[in-house]
């Protein structure tokens, strides 16, 4: 038995069946003599449609019109990655690769789409941030839950 067991529970009842279930389901791995692991942790929503428009809309626009390094302005995308770079950094990941015994690690740049809400808010204010302090620029919407656009 190797399929993951992952509920999302809104009421104390169904958090407590959940358990119950999530018990018969971790004996059942161990009965075959397989290590379980037990992950209990507050749901997140994934990143808002608000937050994905804001930071590709106002955010990244903006800069893009006012932000200069050595003499030359960037498109969005350019900025886009220079952030993911600065912020999300890389991830290490196990890749199985057809003909190799071993899978192959690789190291990618993180992704604004694996973001959960509370994540992307803190992207979003280095951003600006970073884009006011240190490339001079100045927003005409401060704040992405200004943004209902």
């Amino acid at each position: 038995m190797s399929d993951a067991f992952d509920r999302i529970c809104r009421t104390k009842e169904q958090a407590h069946e959940a358990a119950r279930q999530g018990y018969a389901h971790a004996q059942a791995i161990l009965s075959n003599g397989a290590p379980v692991r037990v992950l209990v942790e507050q749901q997140e929503d994934d990143r808002s449609v608000q937050q994905n428009r804001f930071y590709w809309g106002p955010v990244l626009s903006e800069i893009s019109e006012q932000a200069v390094i050595e003499g030359q302005r960037w498109v969005s995308e350019a900025w886009h990655e220079l952030f993911r770079r600065q912020f999300l950094g890389y991830e290490v990941v196990k890749v199985r690769v057809a003909g190799k015994k071993r899978p192959t690690i690789i190291r990618r740049l993180r992704s604004t789409t694996k973001l959960k809400v509370r994540a992307m808010g803190n992207y979003l204010d280095q951003v600006q941030a970073f884009a006011a302090t240190d490339l001079g620029v100045r927003f005409s919407v401060p704040k992405w839950q200004e943004y209902q656009g």
